[in-house]
């Protein structure tokens, strides 16, 4: 119990440092692995939040598999908040992990038709147009790994 108390500071960096170690590590998980274990889906944004002080805005979405709904975030990039604002209740590409549904990303410069839903119709849609798949290989930025979990 004397240790916690002399060390307290030391373990609470530790932690911390683990935590971003870990953020750092899902984040990449992601970018190296979505081409090979990628899978598509559509998902609506639901709003454009901020964060920091005023310094960025992510859009908040949600997106269903196998009946179950999932609620994520991704940053806005380089939009500004009134263009962002502006693609609010509209459907976009969804890229999730076949083995991590929580690693996934919004792609909000893909819009998506009604017609295409399934991870099949997507795929076959984006290998036709060529200016899609360069699309995806700018990656959004995601949030902290926790949210999408939580």
């Amino acid at each position: 119990m004397i240790i916690f108390k002399k060390y307290y500071i030391y373990i609470i960096v530790i932690i911390i440092g683990g935590l971003f170690f870990y953020d750092h590590l899902f984040l990449q998980k992601f970018k190296n692995s979505y081409k090979k274990e990628g899978l598509y889906t559509t998902g609506t944004i639901q709003e454009v939040k901020g964060y920091g002080r005023g310094t960025g805005f992510k859009f908040i979405y949600t997106f269903t598999l196998n009946g179950k709904r999932y609620k994520s975030n991704c940053d806005v990039g380089n939009l500004s908040y009134s263009v962002a604002e502006k693609k609010v209740n509209k459907e976009y590409l969804v890229i999730y992990l076949n083995s991590d549904v929580h690693n996934n990303r919004v792609y909000a410069n893909v819009p998506i038709g009604d017609s295409l839903k399934t991870n099949a119709e997507l795929k076959k849609w984006i290998e036709k147009d060529p200016l899609v798949k360069q699309k995806l290989d700018s990656i959004p930025g995601a949030g902290f790994f926790w949210e999408n979990y939580f």
